[in-house]
């Protein structure tokens, strides 16, 4: 009997099933994604940890992904996180009633070739802009393009988490925008996804300080793009 890890709609409770049981490439990943939220706590991106959420792409369990239970929290610890298919079936671990609501939108988020991790924040900057509902220009902020985002930062048509029509509306803009890393989900977050969780926990940081730069370039007429 499967049980899935999706849930919305009122009464979503906590599920807690088998203990997580990773093989050593698995563990050296769970351990980078510590260490990254750490990172991201250090460098101010995660002012709304209890909010955040994170995933990898497991190597020794092929189709699965370990993802974070209870937000982005400084002091995440092993323990932390569930072990999910690509197809939303839940496999073990702990996986709070908050994430269970949006885990649909990390496992859509591995239908990109190449993404290993994924990272969903209400980083300060960046959410001004979802909630604004305006897309963040790449092409405006040089380590943003030298990230590997070379196209502005969308923003998804705005879909209630709590019934799964953030997940819907995350599709679409990932079907019209196919390369980008990153989502301005709207009235909501940012969604962030790459190569491995190091990568993307720079990329979120680098969305938030552009953002930072391109709200104070206002004063002064707003920024500009990159002379070619």
């Amino acid at each position: 009997m499967t049980l899935s890890a999706i849930a919305v709609g009122d009464g979503v409770t906590a599920l807690s099933g088998p203990a997580l049981a990773l093989g050593a490439a698995d563990r050296r990943l769970r351990s980078a994604l510590v260490e990254a939220v750490h990172s991201l706590h250090d460098r101010k991106a995660l002012d709304f940890g209890g909010a955040a959420n994170a995933s990898v792409r497991l190597v020794d369990r092929p189709g699965c992904v370990l993802v974070t239970s209870r937000g982005l929290p400084r002091d995440l610890g092993d323990d932390d996180f569930g072990i999910v298919t690509l197809g939303g079936e839940f496999v073990g671990g702990k996986l709070g009633k908050g994430i269970r609501s949006v885990i649909a939108m990390h496992t859509h988020a591995y239908r990109r070739e190449g993404v290993n991790a994924a990272i969903h924040t209400h980083s300060p900057y960046a959410t001004v802009f979802a909630v604004a509902h305006q897309p963040i220009p790449a092409g405006h902020y040089e380590p943003l393009v030298n990230r590997g985002q070379r196209v502005d930062v969308p923003v998804s048509r705005y879909g209630n988490r709590n019934s799964g029509e953030m997940v819907g509306e995350l599709d679409r803009v990932l079907a019209d925008h196919p390369d980008t890393r990153a989502v301005l989900l709207a009235n909501h977050g940012l969604l962030v996804f790459d190569e491995d969780i190091r990568k993307a926990a720079d990329l979120v940081v680098t969305i938030d300080e552009a953002a930072a730069l391109f709200l104070r370039a206002r004063a002064l007429g707003g920024s500009r793009p990159i002379d070619r």
